[in-house]
């Protein structure tokens, strides 16, 4: 069974490198990338006040070949990548063991990963590797790739739990928070409004089907007498 892992490393160690200044608090984010034999190339979404800069950066990297500029939506710019050939360290570690790059988070002191690996042992085999190559990698997160089947046993529809998880995964819950509904929009290609909707449709169908159904099995005798097969 494949398994997700969430993966951080230092800025200095991705290959992008530190592209976003480290007086600014923005951050990047990288497009679903599937690593082919014929290289990686990523969609970068950056945000408009800084991408004239992340061009200029991302065009000195000796790694890269060229750098175009893909949509603008709003206050994001969504840029293509090209590489040279020469990419090495975590890419090549990524593309050795067949992940696939669910999502990734860069800011200026490090990259935040979330990638598909077919198997644990070759999840297992590509963190030994970043270690041999001297990539300081730090695992974040480890679960099992979840069925369809479960998927749906907290009623969610589809896109409501994965923009649960695209909320989750880019720190729009946290404290402070990194992204915005806008920027969940442009990811979902939606917009903001509709993100809001469904962002709180997803979570009343989530708190539904589990918080207040475990509260009412634990506080409402009728409820827990119920779900033992007991009738008065």
């Amino acid at each position: 069974m494949s398994v997700i892992a969430t993966v951080a490393v230092p800025a200095a160690s991705f290959p992008l490198g530190s592209i976003v200044d480290p007086d600014a608090d923005d951050t990047v984010t990288v497009e679903t990338t599937v690593p082919t034999s014929e290289g990686i190339i990523p969609y970068l979404w950056v945000p408009s006040s800084i991408s004239s800069s992340v061009v200029d950066t991302l065009e000195s990297n000796s790694s890269v070949a060229s750098v175009t500029t893909v949509d603008e939506l709003d206050d994001s710019v969504l840029l293509k990548l090209e590489w040279d050939g020469r990419v090495n360290g975590l890419f090549e570690a990524i593309r050795r063991h067949e992940a696939i790059v669910i999502s990734a988070v860069g800011t200026a002191d490090r990259w935040t990963l979330r990638a598909r690996f077919p198997t644990s042992a070759d999840l297992s085999a590509f963190y030994s590797e970043c270690l041999e190559r001297d990539v300081p990698i730090e695992l974040v997160q480890l679960h099992e790739a979840v069925s369809p089947a479960l998927e749906r046993r907290f009623g969610l529809t589809r896109p409501q739990r994965d923009l649960i998880v695209e909320a989750y995964e880019l720190g729009y819950f946290d404290v402070p928070r990194t992204t915005t509904l806008v920027e969940l929009g442009d990811r979902l290609d939606v917009s903001d409004s509709a993100v809001s909707q469904r962002l709180r449709r997803g979570l009343t169908t989530l708190i539904e089907s589990t918080l207040t159904l475990e509260t009412a099995s634990v506080t409402d005798p009728d409820a827990s007498e119920s779900a033992t097969g007991t009738d008065r």
